[in-house]
């Protein structure tokens, strides 16, 4: 299993199973889409694989497939909705030995979301577990879960991801656009994979090919690009939020290369096109068409006809 931009936290986690000092209860915080899920499948293999996570075994490729008959996802076990009747019923299990071999491993996905009487009833639980019990939690906020379970885990905050790794897992999982979408979501996975094909992933997309146009002077380029941004259906309402939208992500754009002409860096997507209109047009000009975006953006209920609209915004970059 390749752990993308985690390795300092894999590095404490095969440190502790080679020294067998591997907690029976880890809680993996972190923001939404930063990988927690895929170091609770890390964690498993630990707890589980004879080779500490090989990962070419049958029980880690089981367990990267979600298939281990040992290794429990709670909240999927309870139909996605940590309901009382189901979670009691999930717990009750617990009391089952192990399937294959020594350990089974219990997955509490997202656990600050669960309610205050569930996390009591795993106190006792994970306080005193049998021998081949095996715990691990992810969530987003741990302030929200109980002292008394906070007290019983061992805490590793799993970190986000940087957009270089995030890049390469794109790229090393066939995704189109990888580059810019590493960008656009700063390196979430999560959100990379979530979002690839949404409408405001496609308006994104359009608005760094426009400001492409833009950095080469194509205004016959850009005023293509702009009079195309339809992402939703044919109706015209539609049409003109879809303009709007790439409106505003291309004004985002010339913000930074506002930025980078005072030398601060980049901090939306479309680093290498803000970069170039920094270096191509001047200060006045920038603003000149950043003010032709907002105007734009922002009469979005005159519903002007848009390639006479994309025809305005170029006339600006002359």
């Amino acid at each position: 299993m390749i752990l993308y931009g985690k390795d300092a936290l894999k590095k404490r986690l095969d440190s502790a199973a080679e020294k067998g000092r591997l907690p029976h209860a880890i809680m993996f915080s972190g923001n939404e889409g930063s990988g927690r899920k895929i170091m609770a499948r890390y964690t498993a293999q630990l707890f589980i694989c004879k080779d500490k996570a090989c990962g070419k075994c049958a029980a880690c490729r089981n367990i990267e497939n979600d298939s281990h008959p040992d290794v429990i996802f709670v909240k999927k076990a309870c139909k996605n909705d940590y309901s009382s009747d189901s979670f009691r019923s999930v717990i009750r299990d617990t009391s089952v030995r192990p399937n294959n071999g020594d350990v089974k491993v219990y997955i509490f996905e997202e656990a600050d979301t669960m309610r205050s009487d569930l996390h009591n009833v795993l106190l006792k639980l994970v306080e005193e577990p049998a021998e081949y019990l095996r715990f691990v939690f992810t969530c987003e906020n741990p302030r929200v879960i109980p002292e008394t379970i906070l007290s019983r885990v061992t805490e590793f905050e799993v970190p986000d991801t940087p957009v270089s790794d995030c890049e390469r897992f794109l790229r090393d999982n066939g995704l189109p656009n990888a580059s810019e979408l590493a960008e656009a979501f700063a390196g979430n996975i999560g959100k990379c994979l979530a979002d690839k094909d949404s409408a405001d992933m496609k308006r994104i997309l359009i608005a760094q090919k426009a400001a492409a146009a833009v950095a080469n002077r194509d205004v016959f380029s850009a005023a293509a690009v702009l009079s195309n941004t339809s992402v939703s259906n044919k109706e015209q309402d539609n049409k003109w939020q879809d303009f709007s939208a790439v409106m505003g992500y291309l004004s985002r754009i010339l913000c930074d290369a506002l930025s980078q002409k005072y030398g601060e860096p980049a901090e939306f997507f479309g680093k290498k096109e803000s970069g170039k209109i920094a270096s191509v047009f001047s200060e006045k000009e920038i603003l000149n068409m950043l003010d032709a975006c907002v105007e734009l953006e922002k009469n979005e209920s005159y519903h002007i006809n848009l390639p006479l609209s994309a025809a305005y915004f170029t006339s600006r970059i002359l």
